[in-house]
């Protein structure tokens, strides 16, 4: 039993609303589906090829050659377990013991233990609220020493929903060719984009950086297929053998079953796409609504993914029940504990005076959640 100024709550997992969570709350659309179960009835259930099944790759660097503008080929393309494991695979592959890696700060929590896995060091590059959490190309210069080997970028971004305009990743592009670097770039919530947004791919500016750059994504986002674990990449040069090879002694190829369903999501009907980047618009707006009533809470509205990152600076410092916030932590461990609201705190990004909102969720969640944390704060 939770007590709070007022009124008890009783609260348990049922009564918990979850608004923080980074998972469509939309279904797998019936015909990708439909392509798992004909998988299964045919019996297309043994190992494929450790890069993934050829018609899958086909169809993947088509779908990059025509929506993203990078100039691949079947074989450069590598199928994996998932986003996170395509961006493990692209760590594991390019830094060595002692090499530093760029990345901005928000930053999607696993990047800088990916790096320190591999012996790595991480240099954060802080992308200000000001600059709507765009980086700025001269800090990231700054942050480049004769030990880097990598950048890493993500934009759409995870967790602030920062779009990258393409004169800022212009002049990035300048300074990785320049200093001989490599650069992951992470495009998994490439669709989700709001308010005249665009996304380009970083490798379809000019040959130079197409010969560095990793590009990642995933169908986990796009076409609400988070269980399937299937996430993807083009790799430069050569590296893709090299990444079949890591890839051969960790996990395999992904699931056969998974990968026929995918190739239905790149040649199948793309409707489902529109409709649900359309529902998180309008959640969107019903967010930005919520926290502009509450003088407490501030957001840069996102350009992208379906995150609002949620600055909690005006709680921090102050009590509730003589119990001090001091942080993010804090102040989601409130919400869950008085309220049975569940966010997620910022300090695993980076940000430890912010929380990550997302209207992934359902937008009756996201009236009960935010209604609930409205009323605390009015207190």
């Amino acid at each position: 039993m939770t007590r709070t100024k007022g009124r008890t709550s009783v609260l348990n997992a049922e009564s918990i609303v979850d608004i923080g969570k980074g998972e469509p709350d939309f279904h797998t659309p019936p015909h990708i589906k439909e392509a798992a179960h004909n998988a299964i009835d045919a019996n297309f259930t043994k190992y494929t090829p450790q890069p993934g099944i050829p018609e899958l790759r086909q169809a993947i660097a088509r779908k990059f050659r025509t929506e993203n503008g990078l100039s691949v080929v079947p074989g450069q393309i590598v199928v994996s377990c998932g986003g996170k494991h395509a961006v493990d695979n692209a760590v594991r592959a390019l830094v060595r013991p002692g090499d530093e890696v760029v990345m901005v700060t928000p930053f999607w929590f696993a990047y800088p233990e990916q790096v320190r896995l591999c012996g790595g060091t991480p240099v954060f590059v802080s992308a200000r609220e000001e600059n709507r959490y765009v980086p700025d190309p001269d800090d990231v210069r700054a942050a480049i020493s004769p030990k880097t080997r990598l950048v890493m970028l993500n934009s759409p971004n995870n967790p602030t929903g920062a779009v990258y305009p393409p004169v800022v990743l212009s002049e990035l592009a300048a300074l990785v060719v320049e200093h001989d670097l490599m650069v992951i770039a992470d495009e998994v919530y490439e669709k989700v984009v709001f308010a005249g947004a665009t996304h380009v791919s970083m490798a379809s500016l000019n040959g130079d950086i197409a010969a560095r750059t990793v590009t990642i994504n995933s169908v986990s986002k796009t076409h609400a297929m988070t269980g399937w674990r299937i996430g993807y990449a083009a790799w430069p040069g050569d590296l893709a053998e090299r990444v079949t090879a890591i890839q051969s002694v960790s996990t395999s190829a992904p699931s056969a079953i998974s990968q026929r369903a995918a190739l239905a999501a790149f040649e199948g009907d793309q409707a489902h796409v529109a409709a649900m980047v359309d529902a998180y618009a309008a959640r969107r707006r019903f967010v930005l609504e919520c926290i502009e009533r509450m003088p407490a809470l501030s957001a840069v509205p996102p350009a992208g993914t379906f995150y609002c990152f949620v600055s909690i600076e005006h709680l921090v410092g102050r009590t509730f029940q003589d119990k001090p916030l001091a942080d993010a932590d804090d102040v989601v461990r409130l919400w869950r504990e008085a309220l049975g609201v569940s966010v997620v705190s910022g300090t695993g990004f980076g940000a430890p005076r912010h929380v990550r909102m997302s209207f992934a969720v359902g937008l009756t969640a996201l009236q009960e959640g935010l209604g609930r944390i409205e009323r605390l704060l009015a207190e």
